[in-house]
């Protein structure tokens, strides 16, 4: 047997075969029919290549398969900052003494941004060369990455963290500026000098506590500058994708570059993991675990992986032509199938192809004056607004949630930054592609009604609603700490210590009870090699009886960090988790069409650039700082360093875990009243272009009779008497007869 018998398909040649005419035109016919719509300019448009670059291997990649995969691409990569960012936000907050709202207004700068230039990008880029303005928008996404870690090459790892790493190394490749001073840790009876710390770095402070202004700029400019690059790239790239696509495969391809581009937030947490298990400076490594919450992982280095892989990715893009090939080809096609539908009525090709260009001339030129009537049509398009509604609503309910659940799981399941980041990659990896895969395969073979899809995804509101509510009772008991925060006190043990509000949290050799330090503990010794650090002679821990006392006899140890939790609840909750969005994630593909097939093809862009607006102006915005307000209200224990407020070191669990689902659960909730908008409208959504060549509607819309073709094309310029209009609608009976005849022949032929 050949090679050739054993050749089989390629995924993409199996994905263009799909939903192929049975009478499918020959391409002798499209030939025919686009040298009757199409000019020569329109045809150099679709030439890879920049100026005079445009060799002919070159052409080999204007197909609508290698611009998906770069799309994937793309997607992946912007994926992953915006998880990644939300992998190191606990960290941020300790290395730079920020709130949760501090943080969340931080991070508000990317949909700030947003809102801003959403709008008139989506719209006037989408009359330009949209592969070149993609191509600007991710070369700015890369330099936000870069901008993004320059608080630590400027700053450094912090006067804290050196102090700790002093304090704990046990390396003998440490730099002697890092010994100059050997630190010591707070112990009972030990002082530690705070206020000699504070004049050390100036009479303000500005190195300890009150949030460190400087490197929040920084981070702030840079989710401006990454909100510019979503944009372009989710408005005027998502309108090239599906402009170069069957509107009866888009939901196939789309959920191919859905179950790709998920990659991107999971390699987002799963790069922060690993970025977060190595201290702050990789170059060395302290004696304590990544499970204490005074560790600092090397939250920048991240950054700049991502920047890279942006930047490089940003000048393919302006290789890629004004419009593909494969676009010009379908409007021949619709025009040939338009002919044979109508046969009989007395139109042929030349009316149609005659239509087809007429609508060209017609198109809308971008300018203010038609930017405001398309936004007239949007909202007074009562699917599109209730839409809108509904997403402005899920975006508050999962944009803050999705923002702190790496810090949730930290706190209530104690667990390391690098392992919650781990934990949500993998979870979110799982649901995705499971739910994602069998919305778009039903999307495309089934092909429900819009009523059963729209119908569908009301019951999705209600499940998600009922399931992150569920997950309020999934949890661990409430951490009881010893030590100086309100509901608690100074054990009488270590009344005499004089010990500081420093948090550093201490393990008792019983493995079940936590102290506020090694100083409340009553420690008076650290072996500092070891790792985790041992502390001995504590007051507060009873050799005796393994079990702390507030007086006992003492002379216990403990290890730095908190104990082990003995609650068995987290595998249920990522169970649940798994469950819940992999159940709401098969809607994802349909939500998608509701936005693209609401409205009209000339204010797709638009539509996208409006909708990104309303979200993040309404959603994106205060979701975080909403939620990070929230979680700051369950904090039980504030670094004071040098007398000014900082982060959170210890919240109340129990409060954490309510305010964490509750609140998204009533914003989802809320959203239900645009779906049940959208589902009672639904049957108007055409989801598969079956109306685009069945219905003669639109062609009606644009002319009635010659008198309005006519016209039409002298607005343009494009004839001067009323024979070149009858000879474009194909009415003229005398001499271009003939003509028409013979282009016929040669388009049967």
């Amino acid at each position: 047997m050949s090679p050739t018998a054993d050749a089989r398909p390629s995924l993409f040649t199996l994905l263009r075969q799909i939903g192929q005419d049975p009478e499918r035109p020959t391409e002798e016919e499209v030939e025919a029919v686009s040298k009757m719509i199409h000019t020569q300019e329109e045809k150099d448009r679709t030439r890879c290549g920049i100026g005079s670059f445009r060799p002919k291997w070159l052409q080999r990649l204007a197909r609508k398969e290698v611009y998906l995969g770069m799309f994937c691409t793309i997607a992946t990569a912007l994926g992953m900052f915006g998880t990644y960012n939300s992998a190191v936000t606990s960290t941020l907050e300790k290395r730079f003494k920020m709130s949760s709202k501090q943080m969340g207004i931080v991070l508000s700068g990317n949909d700030i941004s947003s809102t801003i230039f959403a709008i008139l990008v989506g719209y006037f880029g989408n009359f330009g060369h949209r592969p070149r303005w993609i191509g600007l928008g991710i070369m700015s996404a890369a330099i936000a990455s870069f901008m993004a870690a320059l608080p630590h090459l400027i700053y450094g790892q912090g006067r804290e963290a050196e102090d700790l790493l002093a304090a704990t190394y046990s390396g003998t490749n440490m730099t002697v500026e890092l010994f100059k001073e050997k630190k010591e840790i707070e112990l009972c009876n030990t002082t530690l000098a705070e206020d000699q710390r504070c004049a050390e770095e100036g009479e303000d402070g500005s190195d300890f506590g009150g949030g460190i202004k400087g490197p929040m700029v920084f981070i702030f400019i840079s989710q401006l500058m990454i909100g510019v690059a979503h944009s372009i790239f989710w408005s005027i790239g998502v309108t090239y994708l599906d402009d170069n696509l069957n509107k009866k495969t888009y939901p196939l391809y789309y959920a191919i570059s859905l179950l790709v581009r998920m990659l991107g937030p999971v390699l987002g947490f799963m790069v922060g993991g690993k970025c977060l298990s190595l201290w702050i400076d990789p170059r060395y490594q302290p004696s304590i675990s990544s499970n204490d919450p005074r560790w600092l992982g090397a939250w920048w280095l991240g950054f700049l992986i991502i920047g890279c892989i942006l930047g490089s990715l940003s000048g393919l893009l302006f290789l890629f032509p004004h419009t593909l090939p494969g676009t010009l080809r379908r409007e021949a096609k619709r025009v040939i199938r338009q002919t044979r539908i109508h046969t009989g009525e007395g139109r042929d090709v030349h009316y149609y192809a005659a239509m087809t260009r007429t609508k060209k001339q017609k198109a809308e030129r971008p300018s203010f004056k038609n930017l405001l009537r398309a936004l007239r049509r949007l909202f007074t398009n009562k699917i599109w607004v209730a839409n809108l509604f509904n997403t402005i609503m899920a975006v508050l309910a999962y944009g803050g949630y999705f923002t702190f659940k790496p810090k949730y799981m930290e706190n209530q399941f104690r667990k390391s930054a690098s392992e919650s980041n781990y934990y949500t990659g993998a979870t979110s990896l799982t649901s995705l592609i499971i739910g994602t895969a069998l919305g778009g395969i039903v999307m495309r073979w089934i092909r429900p009604r819009p009523r059963i899809v729209t119908g569908y995804n009301t019951f999705l509101t209600v499940f998600y609603t009922a399931g992150i509510t569920s997950l309020i009772f999934i949890g661990c008991p409430k951490l009881h700490v010893d030590g100086p925060y309100p509901g608690s006190s100074i054990p009488e043990c270590s009344a005499e210590c004089g010990c500081t509000e420093q948090f550093s949290p201490v393990c008792s050799q019983d493995m079940n009870t936590v102290h506020y330090s090694p100083c409340v503990a009553g420690c008076t010794r650290a072996d500092t090699e070891a790792s985790p650090i041992i502390f001995s002679d504590c007051k507060c821990i009873n050799n005796s009886s393994f079990t702390s006392t507030t007086v006992g006899v003492g002379g216990g140890w403990g290890v730095g960090g908190y104990c082990r939790e003995a609650c068995g609840m987290f595998q249920y909750y990522l169970l649940a988790q798994i469950i819940i969005k992999s159940v709401w994630a098969t809607g994802k593909v349909a939500a998608s069409m509701i936005n693209l097939r609401a409205v009209r093809d000339e204010d797709k862009a638009v539509a996208l650039g409006t909708l990104s607006v309303c979200v993040a102006l309404f959603g994106f915005i205060p979701s975080p700082i909403i939620m990070g307000a929230f979680i700051d209200s369950a904090c039980l224990v504030w670094d004071k360093t040098c007398g000014k407020k900082g982060n959170c070191w210890l919240y109340d669990s129990d409060k954490f875990r309510l305010y964490q689902h509750l609140v998204p659960a009533i914003f989802n909730f809320l959203s239900l009243f645009g779906d049940l908008v959208v589902f009672y409208l639904s049957p108007r959504i055409d989801f598969y272009g079956d109306k685009e060549v069945k219905d003669e509607d639109e062609v009606k819309d644009e002319v009635e009779d010659e008198d309005e073709v006519k016209d039409e094309v002298e607005d343009e310029d494009e004839v001067e008497d009323e024979d070149e209009v009858l000879a474009m609608t194909g009415k003229r009976e005398d001499g271009e007869a003939a003509e028409r005849e013979r282009l016929t022949q040669e388009t049967e032929e």
